[in-house]
C-alpha cells in the first residue's frame, strides 16, 4: 500500500513538472510593452533605445521565469529613467512601466570638475564633468558647498545641509514655476554661527538667505519679491539680504555686495 502511495506521488510529480515545462515552453516573451512618462521631448529618443534593449534582452525569455533584474540592469544604462512597475501579462507579453526623472541640479562632487546630477527630489541620475543636460543643451542648478556622496539612483548623503539645500530650491520653484528659468547656482555661503543660503540669479544679483531652515517659504517669498521689484538693470548686480529677528522677516537690497572680497 504505501508503494502504490509513492508511485501515485511520483507520477503526480512528474505530471506536474511536464506540465510547467510544457506551459513554460509555450509562454515565451514576444512583446515587450514599455509605457514611459515622459517630462522632455528630447527623451523620446532615449526611450526608443530603450525599447530596442530590452526587446533584444528579453526575445524568447520563458515568461514564467521572467522578472525585472535584466530591466534594472539596462536601466543602469538609462540614468534618466527609472522603473515604476514590471507586470506579466500571459502568454507572451511583458509590460515595463518606467518615468524620466529629469533633470534639475548638479550638485559639485569635485570643484568645477564633476558634478553629481540631480532630479527634482534629490535623486541621482548621473555622475559626470559637466553641469549642462546632454539631452538638450540647457544648464542645471549647480549646487555647491556640500560634502556627499551618492551613486546613480540614491539620495545623497554624509551633509545635513543637502536637505535643507533641497528644501529652498523646492520653494523657489515652486514660486518661479520652476528654478532653472531665474536661478543658476545654489551655495552653502557660511554654516556658522548662523547658516546663510546664496542663491545667483542668472541676471547677476544676488539672495543672502540666513537661517534657511526657518521660515523658509516666507523668505522666499520676500527675497523674490524684492528681486522682481529690482529694475532690469539692478538685476544685474548688488545682493538681496534676507533674515529674521524675533519672528520678523528683515529683506534689504544693496547695489554692494559687501559679502564678496
Amino acid at each position: 500500500m504505501q508503494k502504490k502511495v509513492w508511485v501515485i506521488l511520483l507520477t503526480a510529480l512528474i505530471f506536474l513538472s511536464v506540465s510547467i515545462l510544457g506551459i513554460s515552453a509555450a509562454c515565451r516573451v514576444e512583446q515587450v510593452n514599455l509605457n514611459t512618462s515622459l517630462v522632455t521631448a528630447e527623451a523620446r529618443t532615449q526611450a526608443e533605445k530603450l525599447q530596442a534593449r530590452l526587446n533584444e534582452a528579453y526575445d524568447k525569455d520563458s515568461l514564467f521565469f521572467a522578472d525585472d533584474e535584466k530591466a534594472k540592469d539596462i536601466l543602469k544604462e538609462f540614468p534618466y529613467f527609472h522603473i515604476v512597475s514590471f507586470e506579466k501579462s500571459y502568454p507572451n507579453r511583458l509590460i515595463i512601466n518606467v518615468v524620466e526623472g529629469a533633470e534639475v541640479y548638479a550638485l559639485e562632487k569635485q570643484a568645477g570638475e564633476e558634478y553629481y546630477i540631480l532630479g527634482a527630489d534629490g535623486t541621482v541620475l548621473d555622475i559626470r564633468s559637466t553641469f549642462v543636460n546632454e539631452l538638450n543643451g540647457e544648464e542645471n542648478v549647480v549646487i555647491k558647498g556640500l560634502n556627499v556622496s551618492a551613486e546613480n539612483g540614491e539620495i545623497p548623503t554624509g551633509d545635513g545641509y543637502f536637505s535643507s539645500v533641497l528644501n529652498l530650491c523646492e520653494e523657489i520653484s515652486s514660486a518661479l514655476g520652476g528654478i532653472r528659468r531665474n536661478v543658476t547656482m545654489v551655495e552653502v555661503f557660511a554654516r556658522g554661527p548662523e547658516p546663510i543660503f546664496v542663491v545667483t540669479m542668472r541676471e547677476g544679483v544676488k539672495l543672502y538667505i540666513g537661517a534657511p531652515d526657518v521660515l523658509t517659504k516666507e523668505k522666499v517669498q520676500k527675497a523674490l519679491g524684492a528681486y522682481m521689484g529690482l529694475s532690469n538693470q539692478e538685476k544685474t548686480f548688488g545682493r538681496i539680504a534676507v533674515s529674521d529677528k524675533n519672528g520678523e522677516i528683515l529683506c534689504s537690497y544693496s547695489a554692494n555686495d559687501e559679502f564678496i572680497g
